[in-house]
């Protein structure tokens, strides 16, 4: 029998059989003192004392509601690409409210665009909206509107134009037969008018990205918890260590997510209000009602409640004592109210 050497070793062929230390994704196993950053955390409430199913479980409701919500998003981004109909008609409305050139190019072209459709007809100015009553679209046009709203700048300005009864009766009277391609060149040789479809399109896109920006960073999240040894690390040091990192992330991750579903529940109620005759009418109904009325309040209700019920848990749950702060690295002791906590293991070896 051949031996390694003559100071009593084992033999060769027996150290052969020894199996090498466990490599996690190239990280050795070996007894290794974690840093003192990461024993630090692990003393602590926020990032010690989780497992590694639970924030698993965390970065997949995020990964799955953000594919579901972009699915949406997409799909509204389709429908408020500048173009449509609805649009269109909004972008119409909107310079009505925003520029007093644009009604004067309105009148013009109503008096030199042709709009019969069997023969020649100019549009009639003077147009029935109640039995008996009618109103001068022409006037409304020059005098009226610009005296009343003037070139509406601000936001809750332009809302409440938009939202005039009047305004949306000149709409209703003037759109369809307005050339749409007259409206387009308007729009592109102005330059800088503000159009409904641009700022539904702008935010729109925004959440698109957020969410993207999300279901891609819950991916990624994914995949590091994977390859990272945090399963088989059994003190929760490599957990704790991956949480100072990737915690961060994953609460970036969920504001993406948040900001994201805010931005597609604007575009929503903009879009109501772009396909809507009635736009005073959606407007307090999608704003007032749905979002300050209804959303708005169950949501932070919902976050109080959620936020109490963590802490109501984490004040009935036993005490957790971090890894090394009694007992030693590496071990975890649990107390309870009135209960003595067990001897460390190392101590009970000691006495053995």
């Amino acid at each position: 029998m051949a031996w390694s050497s003559n100071d009593g070793r084992r033999p060769a062929w027996e150290s052969a059989l020894v199996p090498p230390p466990i490599m996690v994704m190239g990280v050795s196993k070996k007894d290794r003192k974690p840093h003192k950053l990461v024993e630090a955390a692990a003393r602590g409430s926020l990032l010690g004392g989780h497992s590694a199913d639970e924030i698993d479980n965390i970065n997949n409701l995020g990964g799955v509601v953000s594919a579901l919500v972009l699915s949406f998003v997409l799909g509204l981004q389709y429908m408020v690409a500048p173009g449509t109909e609805e649009m269109n008609h909004a972008d119409y409305r909107s310079l009505l409210c925003k520029s007093q050139e644009f009604r004067v190019f309105v009148r013009d072209v109503f008096k030199t665009e042709d709009i019969g459709t069997h023969s020649e007809e100019y549009y009639n100015f003077t147009q029935l909206v109640r039995p008996g009553v009618y109103m001068d679209v022409e006037q409304f046009l020059m005098t009226e509107l610009q005296s009343i709203w003037g070139e509406a700048s601000s936001g809750s300005d332009h809302i409440d134009c938009i939202g005039d009864k009047d305004v949306q009766t000149v709409v209703a009277l003037t759109y369809d037969d307005f050339p749409t391609k007259r409206l387009h060149a308007f729009a592109l040789q102005s330059g800088d008018f503000y159009r409904w479809s641009e700022v539904n399109e702008r935010i729109g896109a925004i959440s698109s990205a957020l969410v993207f920006a999300a279901l891609l960073w819950s991916i990624i999240l994914n995949l590091s918890l994977a390859l990272a040894p945090v399963r088989e690390d059994s003190t929760g040091t490599a957990l704790v260590a991956w949480l100072m990192i990737g915690g961060p992330m994953m609460i970036l991750n969920y504001i993406f997510l948040l900001v994201g579903l805010i931005l597609f529940f604007v575009t929503h109620g903009r879009q109501l209000m772009a396909v809507s005759p009635f736009s005073g009418a959606t407007s307090s109904n999608t704003v007032v009602v749905s979002l300050f009325s209804i959303l708005l309040p169950i949501f932070v209700v919902g976050l109080l409640l959620g936020a109490s019920s963590k802490i109501w848990a984490d004040y009935n749950a036993p005490k957790l004592v971090a890894a090394g702060a009694e007992g030693g690295p590496g071990e975890v002791q649990v107390k309870s109210d009135g209960e003595v906590a067990d001897e460390p293991s190392s101590m009970k070896a000691e006495e053995n």
